[in-house]
């Protein structure tokens, strides 16, 4: 069972465990220990960080590990999740690691480790290099002196293949893109010095917010989690459209100029429309709305439904090369012809080319299906597996059976964060606050 690996990587407060120096460096070696596995190479691993103030701590002393184990690193710097996994493939080289905690709090950090083809470490996976962290001891120790030594790459110019990736999926009609105006909060976060300039290349009207990153800025009152900010400032701005991405940019949020919310489970539609899917499969969790599974039945597409969080998607993607789009209501959005991971510049600008092409404005789209009222609520506990006491076990099976067939109740430790999280959904908006403010009691009075 993994003790440090959540949902999406190693997260926590930086320099507090798990997140400390120490286990940095146990990590890196379990990481070598791993990857070297039937390969007398010598390793090449690419790190990236998002704009929050440990990043440079934390890339020094991999780095650092890495290099005393003989193993060569290059450092490209603030860069989107996504691009270092499409770069770990495009670069061949053995692993990829992105310093970021995503949507959380400057002071949190985490580890985001992709295998050679750019893909992220399976349970198992991250089991195995657990267990290695764990049996590491002095006697693993290897003398690496002289030229063996790894390189330290700092590369500037790295990012420059999936920037160019991306521009080369798209072809807009600038007469046509350049009547369209858009806001984007970039979260002060890795798309701050990218994601404005691919847009204002392809001839849209930007109005950039939120970026300007300091360190300690990411996310604060921005972003995907603070979505009256966008919507906010669309309405202000007279634009067409809002787009809101996370710290690290694997993930978005979109809105009309009323202000109104097109979430993950809206985009896929989206993209289903677009794309004349049929007889087809998308992919997306157990938290994905009744209302969206209805509308795509009635194009004859299949629902997947996976365990939250992108990874599994992803896994899933590998699988059956049925399903072309995958993604969350929160925002992660893969779309295979890019890459088996979230980019949340992609999926916008995907967005667009169907909008510009049909010459639809994105507010007709955001009736494309009706969705089911959902409640969701944040718990913060100090012990997550209060959920499993007895009074709060009998109070989720009371509830999950009540909105049987009808709605349903997901009541789970987040994977990011120190909180409980509660969803409700069904036809019944009042029913399911009464049935959340209870749960939230019953957790609270345990």
């Amino acid at each position: 069972m993994r003790k440090l690996f959540g949902t999406d990587g190693i997260r926590g407060i930086a320099n507090k465990y798990p997140l400390t120096i120490d286990i940095c460096v146990k990590l890196a070696k379990a990481i070598a220990k791993n990857f070297r596995k039937n390969n007398d190479k010598r390793l090449e691993i690419i790190i990236g960080k998002d704009t929050r103030i440990s990043g440079n701590m934390f890339e020094h002393i991999l780095a650092a590990t890495f290099s005393s184990l003989g193993i060569n690193t290059h450092l490209i710097g603030i860069c989107p999740t996504p691009a270092v996994s499409i770069l770990t493939n495009y670069m061949k080289a053995d692993c990829g690691i992105m310093i970021s905690a995503s949507h959380n709090h400057f002071s949190d950090n985490g580890i985001k480790i992709f295998n050679r083809d750019g893909l992220k470490l399976t349970d198992a996976e991250e089991e195995e290099i657990e267990e290695i962290m764990e049996s590491l001891d002095n006697s693993d120790s290897i003398e690496i002196i002289g030229d063996k030594i790894g390189h330290i790459f700092v590369d500037s110019s790295a990012l420059n293949p999936y920037i160019e990736k991306i521009k080369k999926s798209f072809s807009f009609d600038k007469q046509n893109s350049e009547k369209i105006k858009i806001v984007i909060d970039s979260s002060n976060g890795s798309f701050s010095n990218i994601a404005p300039n691919i847009f204002r290349d392809f001839g849209f009207d930007i109005v950039s917010i939120h970026d300007s990153p300091n360190g300690i800025n990411i996310n604060e009152s921005c972003g995907v989690t603070n979505p009256n900010i966008i919507a906010t400032a669309t309405i202000k701005n007279k634009a067409d459209i809002g787009i809101a991405f996370d710290g690290d940019g694997d993930r978005l949020l979109l809105c009309d100029k009323f202000g109104r919310f097109l979430d993950g489970d809206h985009i896929l539609a989206i993209l289903a429309e677009s794309s004349g899917l049929e007889n087809s499969e998308i992919v997306s969790t157990i938290m994905a709305n009744f209302g969206f599974e209805q509308y795509l039945k009635s194009k004859n597409i299949k629902l997947v439904r996976t365990k939250v969080g992108d990874r599994y998607i992803s896994e899933y993607m590998r699988q059956s090369q049925q399903a072309l789009f995958g993604g969350e209501p929160s925002g992660h959005i893969i779309i295979r012809e890019h890459a088996l991971t979230g980019d949340g510049l992609f999926a916008a600008l995907k967005v667009l080319d169907y909008i510009v092409k049909v010459r639809k404005d994105i507010s007709e789209l955001q009736n494309i299906f009706t969705p089911y009222p959902v409640v969701n609520r944040n718990i913060k506990v100090t012990d997550k597996n209060i959920i499993s006491e007895k009074k709060v076990v009998e109070k989720i099976d009371k509830y999950q059976h009540l909105l049987m067939n009808r709605g349903k109740l997901i009541v789970r430790p987040s994977g990011t964060e120190p909180l409980i999280r509660i969803s409700a959904e069904g036809e019944d908006k009042n029913e399911l606050d009464t049935i959340v403010n209870d749960l939230v009691n019953a957790i609270e009075n345990v």
